[in-house]
């Protein structure tokens, strides 16, 4: 439970406006603590951060609230996305194989991708950028819920093999630790960033999806690495990151990527070219692979 300073903090909404908003639009109903203060719970925060973005990307108030109250997943996923080159004919075969189910269709194409790239052109040139071809196909209704889950579980078996495949790094080199924030869960892109890392000599703690704060605060205390890296996949993830991000900073370096990196002040930002990042964040480390 968050107070409405620490909720305004973690959202970046001004305390009057979460007022406003929660009164005026019913975005949030606030609990009570025993003396009658307000006090805002984790879904509280992530819908209230939805809101904020809607405004910030040109909605009324009013709109971005209607939207939020009725479903604030789908709400943040009408926000736009990144645009993304679309002459790549695998794109289009990626979308077809989601609507069709076809699995060894599918597989055929995972197996030539990592076969015939490096891992920053895989990672950067047609991995992350073909999920944003498939959110955009859900978006437009070509493809199902079911479809979009049924191709990026196996873009993140392929990945997870990956990772998996490479040898350990040398002892005495450089430590990262790379996962996402309690609540997040969109792990391909930390994940195709701990495999390039990793395939660069760098020791990678992988710690997957939805960490709650007080692991990542331990897990770092004990590992010591050079840097902790998160993602910021959703609207919703913002709230969370930044008190991670928070926590971690008198611990380590904290970089941070994803597609809502830049609403997080304080740690580096990345950029959104994850195979690229990892390769710099490599060398700046020194690490040899």
């Amino acid at each position: 439970m968050y107070t409405v300073g620490r909720a305004a903090e973690l959202t970046g909404v001004p305390s009057g406006t979460l007022r406003k908003w929660e009164q005026r639009y019913g975005v949030v109903a606030p609990h009570r603590s025993p003396g009658n203060y307000r006090l805002y719970d984790d879904e509280a925060v992530r819908r209230l951060s939805v809101m904020r973005s809607l405004v910030e990307a040109g909605w009324s108030a009013q709109e971005a609230a209607r939207h939020v109250v009725h479903d604030a997943a789908a709400a943040e996923s009408a926000l736009p996305r990144p645009e993304v080159p679309s002459s790549d004919p695998r794109f289009a075969a990626l979308v077809e194989c989601a609507r069709s189910f076809d699995g060894p269709r599918l597989e055929r194409l995972l197996a030539q991708a990592f076969a015939d790239a490096d891992l920053v052109s895989l990672v950067d040139d047609w991995f992350l950028p073909s999920m944003v071809h498939l959110g955009n196909a859900w978006q437009r209704g070509e493809i199902t819920v079911a479809g979009e889950h049924f191709v990026t579980a196996a873009m993140h078996r392929r990945l997870a093999h990956a990772f998996q495949s490479l040898p350990p790094a040398r002892d005495g080199g450089p430590r990262v630790v790379v996962g996402l924030a309690r609540g997040s869960r969109h792990e391909l892109g930390v994940l195709s960033f701990a495999v390039v890392l990793r395939s660069r000599g760098v020791a990678v703690t992988y710690l997957g999806g939805d960490l709650p704060l007080e692991a990542w605060v331990g897990t770092v205390s004990l590992v010591a690495p050079e840097a902790a890296v998160l993602s910021v996949p959703t609207v919703e993830d913002l709230p969370a990151v930044r008190e991670v991000t928070e926590a971690l900073a008198p611990l380590t370096a904290v970089l941070l990527g994803g597609a809502h990196q830049a609403q997080v002040e304080g740690p580096e930002h990345l950029g959104h070219r994850a195979g690229a990042a990892a390769a710099a964040l490599a060398r700046q480390l020194g690490a040899v692979g």
